[in-house]
């Protein structure tokens, strides 16, 4: 279970490896029509594929984190078939009062290396 105490702040985390397929993008144009570039990714769908990572990597933990905020730095949007590995690290920690505050930075790369986007993310963790 990951936890307040467990976080060390610097260390990585975990990654997860995700293709930018057809499918994927359609599913989100179904959502965001108007996002329609091609065969790029448009930028909102950068915070799914944190998400995903997020969500896939930090396993167990416990029920009852609020997001905080985000933000996302984009060097370059993936294209389908793209397979793109999102790291995750603890960025920071921090306890104020009773509230538990941890801050996640994320790199996403194409498999070859290229840096795609970044991101640091807040959040209220639980326990």
């Amino acid at each position: 279970m990951f936890l307040f105490e467990t976080f060390e702040p610097g260390k990585t985390i975990g990654s997860r490896t995700l293709t930018l397929s057809a499918e994927l993008l359609q599913r989100w144009l179904t959502l965001f029509p108007d996002d329609h570039d091609g065969e790029r990714m448009p930028p909102g769908m950068t915070a799914a594929v944190y998400s995903r990572a997020y969500s896939d990597i930090l396993q167990p933990r416990p029920p009852g984190n609020v997001h905080g905020q985000q933000l996302f730095t984009i060097a370059k949007l993936p294209v389908v078939g793209d397979t793109l590995v999102t790291e995750l690290r603890c960025e920071g920690k921090e306890l104020k009062g009773e509230r538990r505050w941890v801050r996640f930075a994320s790199e996403t790369r194409r498999q070859d290396g290229t840096l795609m986007f970044s991101g640091l993310m807040t959040t209220l963790w639980a326990k």
